[in-house]
C-alpha cells in the first residue's frame, strides 16, 4: 500500500473581514498559504481544505486534517445528502458556501488516489496544527493590511520548514471554534503527551 500523505490545514479570519488559509505536509514540512479580502472562518477553513487537495494530486492516499468541525463535517458527512437533495439542505435552503463545498467534492472525485478528512483538536501540542494556525493567521493579517495577492505565497521563507522548527511548540493560541456536539477521533499511539497523533482512516 502506498504511504499516506498527511496534510494539516487551517483557516483564519482577521478583524475587518479578511481571511487566510494554509496547509502543511507532515512529510518534510512543505506548505502554502493565501487568503482573501473578505470572508469568514468557514470560508477560510473550506478554502484550506480545497487548496490542500489541489496541491497533492496522485495515487497516494491523502489524509487532510482540520480543527474546524464545520469544514470536516461539511465535506465528509453532510455533502452527500446535500448532493442527493440537489445541493439543498434538508429544509430546502441553499447550502452555505456552496462553491467551495462543490469545489472540494470535484477535487476529491478527480483525484486518482483516495482522500479522507480528519478532525483534530486544536492547541493540544500538535506541532503541525500549531504551525498551520500561525501561517493562516499571518496570511489573514497580510490581506487585512492590503498586502495579499492572488496566487502569491505570503510567507517570506516559503518552501520547506525544517523538522526541528516544526516541532517547536509554544505559538500563541488563537481562540478556537466552539466545538459542535461530535465525538472526536480517538488518539493513536501510547506515548506520553502524544495526544495529537492522527489515525490514517485508510
Amino acid at each position: 500500500m502506498d504511504a499516506v500523505i498527511i496534510v494539516s490545514t487551517h483557516g483564519s479570519a482577521a478583524p475587518g473581514g479578511a481571511i487566510g488559509w494554509a496547509w502543511i505536509n507532515h512529510a518534510g514540512g512543505q506548505f502554502d498559504s493565501g487568503g482573501a479580502a473578505r470572508g469568514n472562518d468557514q470560508v477560510a477553513a473550506l478554502s484550506a481544505l480545497l487548496r490542500a487537495i489541489e496541491a497533492h494530486p496522485g495515487d497516494e492516499p491523502l489524509l487532510v486534517e482540520s480543527s474546524s468541525q464545520y469544514a470536516i463535517r461539511s465535506v465528509s458527512e453532510w455533502s452527500e445528502g446535500w448532493k442527493r437533495n440537489g445541493w439543498r439542505s434538508p429544509s430546502g435552503d441553499p447550502v452555505p458556501n456552496l462553491d467551495l463545498v462543490q469545489g472540494i467534492d470535484r477535487a476529491v472525485a478527480e483525484r486518482t488516489g483516495p482522500v479522507r478528512f480528519h478532525w483534530v483538536r486544536g492547541h493540544v501540542g500538535n506541532p503541525y496544527n500549531e504551525r498551520v494556525d500561525q501561517l493562516a493567521g499571518f496570511a489573514a493579517e497580510e490581506w487585512a493590511a492590503g498586502r495579499g495577492g492572488v496566487g502569491e505565497m505570503l510567507v517570506p521563507d516559503a518552501g520547506m520548514i525544517p523538522d526541528a522548527e516544526l516541532r517547536r511548540v509554544g505559538y500563541a493560541a488563537e481562540p478556537s471554534e466552539v466545538p459542535a456536539p461530535v465525538t472526536p477521533p480517538a488518539p493513536v499511539g501510547t506515548g506520553a503527551g502524544r495526544t495529537w497523533e492522527s489515525g490514517t482512516l485508510f
